[in-house]
């Protein structure tokens, strides 16, 4: 606003001069400032940690103003978790806020990046077993079958479904193989956790008479 002065002089005869007018004007021009140092509320997050998530998006920058006592009228833009292309559980929120003091002037944009990431391999709760069979017929249906079910090892992740992978090629028709079979459970940003279990294959069945006893 402004401030008016005014000024008269009267001589001994009393003659009394003009008005002199002064007008002090006051502005506010400057917009709030941040208080809290840019990049304090940045943060990563594993992609698990749901408390810390809310926690985070929970914080709020404070302000000062040079003349306005009062710049509590912070307004935040939530951003929306933008997924990385190379993990989907991974990504980032990215929240903006601004405050505007009495004579609306407005802050400069504040910004916080609360980054979420997977670093968590898979957690094997069953170990593959290892597995023995006797050579022949079915050894390849239960070959094939123990390699399906990843001989029988299960695992758990903290934020996404577990896929399995094994290096296991052919054993052929060994009667004495025993192959060693890597079984891999890897969850959706490439972390992995392995198993390892042993497939036997033993002939431990003598041979039989085709020919009839006494036939002969």
């Amino acid at each position: 606003g402004t401030y008016t002065n005014t000024w008269t002089v009267t001589d001994a005869c009393n003659n009394t001069s003009e008005v002199f007018t002064q007008v002090i004007t006051i502005q506010d021009t400057t917009a709030p400032t941040w208080s809290t140092t840019a990049g304090s509320l940045n943060t990563t997050i594993e992609c698990s940690d749901a408390t810390a998530i809310v926690a985070a998006q929970a914080l709020f920058p404070s302000a000062s103003d040079n003349c306005d006592s009062d710049v509590t009228n912070i307004v935040k833009n939530a951003g929306q978790f933008v997924a990385s292309e190379e993990c989907p559980n991974a990504g980032t929120y990215t929240n903006t806020w601004t405050v505007t003091d009495a004579c609306n002037n407005t802050s400069a944009v504040f910004t916080q990046v609360i980054t979420v990431q997977d670093t968590t391999a898979p957690q094997i709760t069953t170990d593959a077993t290892n597995l023995v069979v006797q050579c022949g017929i079915g050894m390849t249906d239960a070959l094939e079958q123990w390699i399906a079910s990843n001989g029988g090892a299960i695992a758990t992740d903290n934020c996404s479904n577990v896929t399995w992978s094994n290096n296991f090629n052919t054993i052929g028709n060994d009667c004495s193989a025993a192959v060693t079979v890597i079984f891999t459970a890897t969850d959706a940003c490439n972390n992995s956790s392995p198993t390892t279990a042993t497939f036997n294959v033993q002939d431990t069945t003598a041979p039989t008479w085709s020919t009839t006893a006494a036939s002969l």
